[in-house]
């Protein structure tokens, strides 16, 4: 399966992460935590009077996401920790901090962004004293949700549970390491051989 590394050109016209969308299934697998009026992070069951609040991951170094290309083809992609760094400083510097969507589909009003940073050191993030734990290089933030309809119905209610980015990058093709090739190799004759028992 072809691997690619997504990259910004700041040269170009359009570059970088233009919003933040709150997702039902994020493709980093992450899902985000909320708060409540003491502090304390919250499942998606019922809390009362809330701070509005949502953290999580954005973006995760080095984690191969599938995704499909125009013909329908898979294929893998990520983003480097230089590249996240970047991406994030550029977010902030733009004052794209304000703009959301709603699962890729609807612009919603209402929420912005107003915490972000990367994480130097994964024991001792801030993001530990609320139970995640995110490898160094991946981009956290913490989003106001002031908009009513989004928070009642679908952070409270569990249906959105973390962060996608929407952005325009530059795919860079890689070649797969020997390691990997020989992970994927390992994995088919596996398969064959539980098909056969």
């Amino acid at each position: 399966m072809k691997v690619v590394e997504f990259t910004i050109d700041e040269e170009a016209e359009d570059y970088g992460v233009f919003a933040i969308s709150l997702v039902e299934q994020p493709a980093i697998e992450e899902n985000f935590k909320y708060f409540s009026k003491d502090g304390r992070a919250k499942n998606f069951a019922t809390v009362d009077k809330d701070k509005r609040i949502v953290m999580g991951a954005v973006m995760i170094p080095d984690i191969q996401i599938l995704r499909v290309d125009e013909e329908g083809n898979q294929y893998k992609c990520f983003f480097s920790k230089e590249t996240i760094k970047r991406v994030s400083e550029l977010y902030m510097l733009e004052s794209k901090h304000k703009n959301a969507t709603l699962e890729h589909q609807r612009v919603i009003n209402g929420i912005t962004t107003i915490e972000s940073w990367i994480v130097a050191d994964s024991k001792h993030d801030k993001t530990q004293a609320f139970g995640l734990e995110y490898p160094v290089g991946t981009w956290v933030a913490c989003m106001k949700i002031d908009n009513e309809d989004v928070w009642q119905n679908y952070v409270k209610e569990g249906i959105v549970k973390g962060f996608s980015i929407e952005g325009y990058f530059d795919e860079k093709p890689t070649k797969m390491s020997q390691e990997s090739v020989l992970k994927q190799i390992r994995s088919i004759i596996l398969e064959d051989e539980n098909k056969t028992l």
